[in-house]
């Protein structure tokens, strides 16, 4: 499965891929976490890991990936490939890949300098690398997108199987929720959200601005997850409430 999480920035989807990567390795599958978001970089402290070598950075930067697409004759139509089009998660670049107790994570690019252009190269090569990706059974990939909906722009989403998309209880995470809703329904993608630090005084007034999309998790305020971000510190690696979204997830 191939499953994507989104949200306004700030909402926690780096912090609920983390720890959804973490509960789904201890269910047995062998999760590949994709970093897709080009300005963050606080998904890989959250695992205790240093962020790998980008596999942007592995093909040359944004220049080497163009000299390399162009010389291979590759167009974004798939009709030819930078990767072999029965690409596995053991073909993956070691460099570009950090190991965390069984989770494997890896950063499509980065912007690393003032002035260098924007970000639509990472955006195309995620493109070829998601469709060349071939999963084994047991194989979960999660990426973690930059906030907001230029991916749906892109139509990157419609590389994966299940949208996740993460509100927290503000005004603007509820409008982005009903914005994604109506992208996924377009790509006729599967949309579920996840609630995301709640408070027994919000939790049924957000639950009811959600209820028409479907609800795949609540997940509490957590102090602990707070100060662990705030610090630059690993997520303690026990959340309860994360155990039904795996659930749901496995069922489908």
């Amino acid at each position: 499965m191939k499953l994507l999480i989104c949200g306004k920035g700030g909402c926690g989807k780096s912090t609920v891929a983390a720890l959804l990567a973490i509960a789904m390795n201890r269910r047995g599958k062998r999760v590949l976490l994709v970093d897709a978001d080009e300005s963050n970089i606080g998904l890989y402290r959250m695992l205790g890991l240093d962020m790998p070598e980008p596999l942007m950075d592995s093909l040359g930067g944004k220049s080497g990936f163009r000299e390399k697409t162009k010389a291979s004759g590759m167009g974004l139509d798939g009709s030819s490939r930078l990767f072999p089009k029965d690409l596995t998660i053991d073909d993956l670049p070691e460099t570009c890949i950090a190991r965390s107790n069984g989770v494997r994570a890896m950063s499509i690019g980065k912007i690393h300098h003032f002035a260098e252009g924007c970000a639509c190269p990472m955006g195309n090569l995620f493109r070829l690398l998601f469709t060349s990706l071939r999963l084994a059974e047991a194989d979960m990939v999660i990426v973690d997108t930059a906030a907001g909906v230029e991916h749906f722009g892109r139509s990157l989403d419609g590389l994966c199987d299940h949208i996740l998309c993460v509100v927290d209880p503000s005004y603007e995470s509820i409008m982005m929720a009903k914005r994604v809703q109506a992208f996924a329904r377009e790509a006729n993608l599967p949309l579920s959200v996840i609630l995301n630090r709640l408070t027994p005084d919000i939790e049924d007034e957000l639950g009811a601005a959600m209820a028409d999309i479907g609800i795949m998790g609540r997940l509490p305020d957590s102090r602990s997850i707070f100060l662990n971000n705030l610090k630059g510190n690993p997520l303690d690696q026990e959340m309860p409430e994360m155990e039904s979204v795996c659930d749901s997830l496995i069922n489908r």
